[in-house]
């Protein structure tokens, strides 16, 4: 998911507000992802030093060789925070991904 949907799914689950992802079945993989930086597309690191309407206090960030900045584009929401996935198939629980996974390795549906 993009960068903020984890937080996104956090909050509403503190206040009790359901979580859909929306998600075309294709993108299920079997490859486990513990955290954000596994497979990720890292996007300009310039983008992260704008900000506009404010002090810049990075906009000399290249000159220090101990600041490094990173942009990713994508984060890993964990599936406990989230309700159902809606897909081509169906609406299902998470639970239910790796059975997509299976039925999708042996071409059944």
């Amino acid at each position: 998911a993009q960068v903020g949907t984890s937080q996104v799914a956090l909050l509403a689950e503190s206040v009790g507000v359901p979580v859909l992802m929306c998600c075309q079945s294709f993108k299920f993989t079997e490859r486990v992802q513990t955290d954000s930086f596994v497979y990720n597309e890292l996007l300009d690191p310039d983008q992260v030093a704008k900000t506009p309407g404010a002090t810049n206090f990075l906009e000399k960030w290249k000159d220090q060789n101990c600041v490094h900045l990173l942009n990713l584009a994508y984060d890993v929401t964990p599936a406990s925070l989230v309700s159902a996935v809606i897909t081509e198939i169906s609406v299902v629980p998470t639970t239910s991904v790796p059975v997509i996974l299976r039925l999708k390795n042996c071409d059944v549906y």
